[in-house]
């Protein structure tokens, strides 16, 4: 693609205007070779002309086919170049390189379906980076991309551009704007390259222009830069230091003549410099300039004292990558390359540092709609962050790139070839109407297992509803925030819970994307158990049981049925109440914690006593079944009480501790309930008003069960007879 000679100035080779299609070194050459020698000197237009002739009279053998489309592809028309490689991708011994650029072109035509299929069927192992596997997943996802198509409102400049390329637009000193454009600008000297598309196009040249408070361009003219004239490309520029330095990017030239390197290409160079009142002064190249690499395309951190440039250099992952160097005690430190976070075996150029922790930059190195894309990476903690495709429609499935933002943060301009323009690249501007926010829903207790199709709920301070998204098949959603808000994001999912709304603010934020992974609990974690009856110890059906959050004040019942069991979800780190109640029964229940508990049953079952007009418990020395003097008191006051009543029925429960077998302490409740009831009948109460059950063991109060060491005084609290005065007939 042509932009990647020119933009970043890899080989560029100038000519004056008078200059004819043929050059004199390729006069005597064969027909492929003289192509191949117009190719190298990147004459597209020129070498597309003689491969054209080669194919007419030969048929076109496969590399002459592959340079034809080689050349469209530089002249920004990929569907020539599609024509092309069609034949040769699909014939059974291709290349696999000839069909990976296949279905590169593909992309460019918009054609994903087809491309993903061919993406496929390739060895991942001789392609090395991220391209290939990460293309894959962006076209399987590719609605996910697309889905920003509200958040921005992208317009073409018409008053920036011209029929041939503008990009690299920078904002100075508040209302003017400077990019650069390789239009013809009248000068009574001119210089073309061979690298251009057409015929009519100059190097390339700074140019401003005014805007007011609408956004109205004035009159186009050349940047006040008398030290900038050269007969070689000059831009893009960068200011910084509130507008009193500058960097900019230019070929390396001396004498008006290039400097070319061992291959023959002419490089770029970057360049530092002042702002003056009348232009560029105390203009110095950057030390870490080199004959032998490009290097350009700078950006700044806020005090001036941070830079990110691109650059060529051979240690890099490969093509063109993003460096960082900083000034200290008066000089920029060796350069240092981003890593994998940023750079790829591909071309990562244009790179803009907004607010000094997003880093924007184009790439064709990663999965994409096409040709060059715009990314964004977020620096935290020091580090940046693995970079963000910005998708649809700051990209296109054509080159789009040199994107920059202005003060606010929320509006700035980019470049692209995108159908439609005025050009071969044009100055597109760009205004943030939200603020991006793209996650992924995952299991919380397993963070690789995907929760798909998850409502995500964007509510406002107050709780009112802002907007919703769905997560796709793999857990991937994007939703625009409003700018200026306190928000609170919220999930839902049958089957599901997020245990803590997550904040987020959009005060002052500028233009970005954002990532957040929202982690979904699966429900786990139950309160279960049985509703007993205190007196038979039988089940109780239809017996009510609430379940009170009161962390959230949120209530729930249910009836049990037959087996008188009752369920409940719980939340983990919850306060909860669990009661039940039943006509005739006095309602009991337990209060429940779940701190720190996120999955499993947590069983207790609830036993409801009948309701009673009097009761009395006495308590029983060990092994033994006669009553202790101190509890005739409280029998005597049942007794009053049976006779105040004459309706009343008297039940009769006895229990053991734990000690000795469960046979034995069966026996021992028995005899501890018949002398109760020998009692009560020798006081005159009747048998049939009389019901008793002996329970042994099966009804401890507490933890002494069998096995546990517990103390005597808790032993005793099981030794004991439950005497009831109630108003209901003997069973």
């Amino acid at each position: 693609m042509k932009k990647l000679i020119l933009y970043i100035f890899l080989v560029v080779l100038t000519v004056p205007v008078f200059s004819q299609s043929t050059n004199i070194s390729t006069f005597f050459m064969g027909s492929t070779n003289k192509a191949d020698e117009l190719y190298s000197m990147k004459a597209y237009r020129n070498a597309l002309e003689v491969y054209l002739r080669v194919a007419e009279k030969d048929g076109g053998s496969e590399y002459t086919k592959t340079q034809i489309a080689e050349c469209f592809l530089e002249l920004n028309d990929p569907a020539s170049a599609e024509f092309w490689l069609q034949s040769l991708a699909k014939a059974p011994d291709v290349d696999p390189k000839i069909k990976f650029k296949y279905a590169r072109v593909l992309c460019m035509n918009k054609k994903y379906k087809e491309a993903l299929h061919i993406f496929k069927e390739l060895d991942k192992t001789k392609f090395p980076g991220p391209y290939l596997e990460e293309q894959i997943k962006f076209i399987e996802n590719l609605s996910f991309y697309m889905a920003d198509s509200l958040i921005y409102t992208i317009g073409n400049v018409p008053a920036l551009n011209s029929p041939y390329s503008e990009f690299g637009a920078t904002y100075f000193k508040h209302n003017k704007v400077v990019f650069a454009s390789t239009r013809d600008a009248d000068q009574f000297i001119k210089y073309r390259s061979l690298a251009s598309s057409t015929e009519e196009e100059s190097m390339t040249n700074l140019y401003e222009s005014e805007y007011d408070v609408a956004a109205n361009f004035g009159h186009v003219s050349f940047f006040k830069r008398d030290d900038l004239k050269t007969t070689f490309h000059d831009g893009p520029i960068v200011f910084y230091d509130n507008y009193r330095k500058a960097a900019f990017t230019r070929s390396n030239a001396k004498n008006r003549k290039g400097l070319a390197d061992a291959t023959g290409n002419v490089n770029v160079r970057l360049y530092l410099a002042d702002v003056g009142v009348f232009g560029l002064r105390n203009i110095k190249p950057f030390k870490f300039n080199n004959d032998g690499i490009s290097v350009g395309h700078a950006t700044f951190s806020k005090d001036g004292n941070t830079m990110y440039f691109a650059s060529t250099n051979p240690t890099g992952l490969g093509g063109s990558d993003i460096y960082v160097s900083t000034f200290e005690r008066g000089e920029w430190t060796e350069p240092v390359n981003l890593g994998s976070a940023i750079n790829t075996p591909g071309d990562e150029l244009y790179p803009f540092l907004e607010n000094d922790n997003l880093l924007f930059f184009a790439s064709n190195g990663r999965g994409g709609l096409g040709g060059l894309d715009i990314y964004l990476s977020h620096r935290r903690n020091g580090e940046f962050r693995p970079a963000m495709n910005c998708g649809y429609p700051l990209n296109s499935s054509h080159d789009d790139f040199s994107l920059t933002v202005d003060s606010t943060g929320r509006l700035g301009f980019f470049a692209s070839n995108r159908p439609g323009g005025e050009g071969n690249e044009d100055i597109y501007r760009f205004i943030a109407k939200k603020f991006s926010l793209q996650g992924i829903t995952r299991d919380r207790n397993n963070p690789t297992v995907i929760v798909p199709h998850t409502k995500i709920l964007i509510k406002d301070e107050e709780g009112n509803l802002l907007d919703s998204a769905r997560s796709d098949l793999n857990g991937n959603f994007k939703i625009g925030l409003p700018f200026e808000k306190d928000i609170s994001i919220t999930a839902e999912k049958q089957g599901y819970d997020i245990l803590e709304d997550i904040g987020f603010s959009t005060q002052g934020l500028s233009f970005s994307i954002d990532s957040l992974l929202i982690p979904m609990w699966k429900h786990s974690l139950f309160a279960k158990g049985r509703i007993f009856s205190n007196e038979t110890q039988g089940l109780l059906p239809g017996a009510v049981v609430l379940r009170r959050n009161l962390t959230t004040n949120q209530t729930d019942t249910v009836v049990v049925s037959e087996d008188g069991a009752y369920a409940f979800l719980v939340l983990p780190n919850n306060n909860y109440r669990i009661e039940s109640t039943k006509e005739g029964y006095i309602a009991n229940g337990f209060d429940l914690n779940t701190h720190d508990l996120y999955d499993g049953d947590l069983l207790n079952d609830i036993v409801l006593e009948e309701v009673y007009i009097e009761k009395s418990e006495p308590l029983f020395d060990l092994n033994k079944s006669n009553i202790r003097p101190e509890a005739y008191p409280s029998l005597d006051r049942v007794m009053r009480t049976l006779k105040k009543y004459p309706g009343t029925t008297l039940n009769i429960g006895a229990h053991a501790d734990s000690r000795g077998t469960r046979e034995y302490n069966k026996k021992l409740s028995a005899r501890r309930a018949e002398t109760v009831v020998q009692y009560f009948i020798g006081k005159g109460v009747s048998r049939n008003r009389i019901e008793a059950h002996a329970f042994g063991e099966e009804l401890i109060l507490n933890r002494c069960s069998d096995g546990v060491i517990c103390s005597e005084e808790d032993h005793s609290l099981n030794r004991r007879v439950e005497i009831k005065v109630q108003n209901k007939p003997i069973e």
